[in-house]
């Protein structure tokens, strides 16, 4: 039978059906080495696999994880100064709660359609814009309102104000739910966005106090 000696002479192979000879046995014994170690190695890889693995994990659990990246906030009255001698008028940077985000605080398009515009992320999500238009400016205030149809008007820091209330469109309103618009000498303003009408109105009024304080000439009326 196999792994017995018929003579003492060495192991019988049952494939041969004889003893094998010592170069059989010395052979086989060195492929069961082999055998062995590719085993042992095939283990330790597995293990050190595993090992990586784990603190891959780990490390996942233990790094904090915020919110995303998110962008700085802009600093609106440093962009008003900046862009001020090219607008031609003085334009407005009013002083908003801290918790109001501006994204953005810039000069847009240019000739008859130029205007100064700053964005706020408020609540997170709630968005509220404003637009200035600048000397020659004809359809940007039309523009930033999205072509919507007053229905209404209303007084906010001793300046007429026209009311664009469209919150009964929903999703159809995009970002202008509510909005309000006003001229100042021969200067337009328009304030809104998809926040509440009180916010808007806020941000109406401050826009009012800066324009004063920046020297934006003439009486107050409606565009």
């Amino acid at each position: 039978m196999s792994g017995t000696s018929d003579d003492g002479s060495g192991r019988i192979v049952a494939e041969l059906g004889r003893p094998e000879t010592p170069q059989e046995t010395a052979d086989r014994k060195a492929r069961d080495r082999a055998l062995r170690r590719s085993r042992q190695n095939f283990r330790n890889l597995f293990a050190s696999l595993a090992a990586c693995l784990g603190v891959v994990v780990l490390l996942v659990l233990l790094v904090p994880r915020g919110g995303g990246v998110q962008q700085p906030a802009i600093d609106v009255r440093s962009a008003a100064a900046q862009y001020g001698d090219t607008a031609g008028q003085p334009i407005v940077a009013p002083k908003v709660p801290s918790d109001w985000k501006a994204n953005a605080a810039e000069l847009r398009g240019s000739g008859d359609q130029a205007s100064w515009y700053v964005g706020y992320v408020i609540d997170g999500t709630g968005y509220a814009g404003i637009t200035e238009g600048l000397p020659g400016d004809s359809t940007t205030i039309d523009t930033a309102l999205q072509g919507a149809k007053p229905t209404g008007t209303t007084t906010i820091a001793g300046l007429p104000w026209r009311v664009y209330d469209r919150r009964s469109l929903g999703s159809d309103a995009g970002n202008v739910a509510y909005g309000l618009s006003t001229r100042i000498g021969k200067v337009e303003l328009a304030v809104y966005g998809t926040v509440t009408p009180a916010q808007v109105r806020q941000l109406a009024a401050a826009v009012a106090a800066d324009a004063a304080a920046r020297g934006l000439q003439g009486a107050g009326s409606l565009p």
